[in-house]
């Protein structure tokens, strides 16, 4: 984001910029092996980290204030762009640790069951006596002290490794927590259990846990409980229709409820059409050692179900980058001014510096960096963040009609700087352009959005309309006269 809270154009077209880092070379093998959008495989690997990191570490932010390093995940993406594929490459790690866990918990759920039986028959026992002594009128002292010495020993259920949650409704997920694992991830990778399902029933609650608040659960058939520091990472894919199909039925009860605004979403371009098939054989030494370091972590994790009272490391930043942080929060603010690009986005701007806070502290803890949080480690979670808030504002603040279509014109007349063409006639331009902007009124509104833009210069020379498509080449010197103009222009 420049100082006047404009974003730079350069940072849409690298989403991601953290050399020799293991989430980089990560990144870059899956890109060359599946071939799939960049933001989708970024999106995923993300998630796997907030999953295994969230309950480790929370970040303070340079305004002093302490976060958690959870995050909600929003990435859209159409059949065919290999979602599933690229999930399943940075969670599948995550489903194989749990299934190995599960089968200790297994073990110990049957170990568990025969001391619990014997506790319950002894239990049976000392109440038959209470209740016998009681009715012959003798003292009971004795068997209600040792009752309660029992009960004190009643053997403790085992806490089960669940980690990953899909198809979940809202109650169960915040038991889940409370019961066993305090960290967890709940995932989609179509989209449809989590939007179209109960998970995301009460709004409130997904809002607090997001801010690490305690959450109180009150229930009408079992015991109420409060959910203490409890962590949670949501990452959703989804079709452009199941999405669309969301906002339209909930999307307004979401949106002023504040859960979207939380939301890094990722709206890349598709691959498809443009992949190549290899012909040599696919190396995944870098996806292999990012598996390690989740590994690791996941290691870490599971002491968690027997440390109730563990201490996250609280990650902070160098002067240089809080600096940074600082001077980025009150760009934001800036931009939520009236006429400025968050003006109808204010949700989302309001959580956009915590959530550039929370994928630093994850980079820097994944990547296992020492001391505080660096300047270029900041700088990749901005480009990456800023990238998620271009896609925000298309997806929820569309442009109006007039700007979409001079965005579709500029990239019909890229073919004429492609060729090295400079000078278009505009009644080529209206001839030949995509039907829906052959209309007058709608093409010289899109050609004035360019112009103002400077991506294109209009004129005339000799009675025609000219279009000058690369007006910042040469700009300065005199036209062309009309006699050379085979040289610079697109033949009709």
């Amino acid at each position: 984001m420049n100082a006047d809270g404009q974003q730079p154009a350069a940072v849409f077209h690298q989403p991601f910029h953290m050399p020799s880092s293991l989430l980089q070379r990560a990144a870059d093998e899956v890109q060359t092996n599946i071939q799939a959008p960049l933001g989708l495989i970024l999106s995923s690997a993300l998630t796997a980290i907030a999953v295994v990191s969230q309950g480790l570490i929370d970040v303070r932010k340079p305004s002093g204030q302490v976060v958690p390093t959870s995050l909600m995940v929003l990435a859209i993406a159409d059949s065919g762009e290999r979602k599933s594929t690229v999930e399943n490459v940075f969670l599948g790690p995550v489903r194989d640790f749990q299934r190995q866990q599960g089968s200790v918990y297994q073990d110990q759920m049957q170990q568990w069951q025969v001391r619990h039986d014997i506790w319950k028959a002894h239990r049976k026992t000392l109440l038959k006596d209470i209740t016998k002594k009681g009715s012959l009128g003798e003292p009971t002292q004795d068997e209600v002290q040792r009752m309660s010495t029992h009960e004190v020993a009643e053997p403790l259920r085992p806490k089960e490794f669940k980690m990953l949650y899909e198809d979940s409704t809202s109650e169960a997920l915040f038991f889940g927590l409370y019961q066993n694992l305090p960290t967890a991830g709940l995932t989609s990778s179509e989209g449809g259990g989590v939007l179209g399902g109960r998970a995301f029933n009460d709004l409130s609650k997904m809002n607090s846990i997001w801010s690490g608040d305690a959450i109180t659960v009150d229930r009408k058939t079992a015991h109420s409980f409060v959910l203490n520091e409890a962590r949670l990472t949501v990452s959703i894919m989804a079709q452009v229709s199941a999405v669309s199909g969301y906002i339209a039925r909930r999307g307004e009860e979401t949106r002023g409820s504040g859960l979207w605004a939380r939301f890094l979403v990722c709206h890349p371009s598709s691959t498809q059409g443009y992949r190549k098939s290899h012909d040599t054989t696919q190396s995944w030494e870098h996806c292999g050692s990012f598996k390690q370091r989740l590994n690791d972590l996941l290691q870490q994790n599971a002491k968690l179900l027997q440390e109730p009272a563990f201490k996250k490391d609280v990650l902070a930043f160098t002067s240089e980058a809080s600096n940074r942080w600082l001077q980025l929060a009150d760009a934001i603010e800036i931009d939520s001014r009236p006429g400025k690009r968050f003006e109808s986005a204010r949700d989302h701007a309001s959580k956009l510096a915590d959530n550039i806070a929370r994928v630093s502290a994850l980079l820097h803890h994944f990547e296992n960096l020492e001391g505080d949080i660096s300047l270029s480690t900041l700088n990749a979670a901005i480009s990456y963040c800023e990238g998620c808030s271009h896609d925000f504002l298309k997806l929820f603040m569309p442009p109006a009609q007039h700007v979409l279509d001079a965005d579709e014109l500029d990239q019909w007349l890229s073919r004429f700087r492609e060729d090295n063409n400079r000078l278009v006639r505009k009644n080529h331009i209206r001839q030949y352009c995509p039907n829906k902007l052959r209309e007058k009124g709608r093409l010289d509104r899109a050609l004035e959005v360019l112009q103002n833009a400077g991506r294109v210069l209009l004129g005339t020379m000799d009675g025609f309309a000219w279009v000058d498509v690369q007006p910042w080449l040469e700009h300065h010197q005199p036209s062309p006269q009309m006699k050379d103009l085979h040289r610079y222009c697109a033949q009709i």
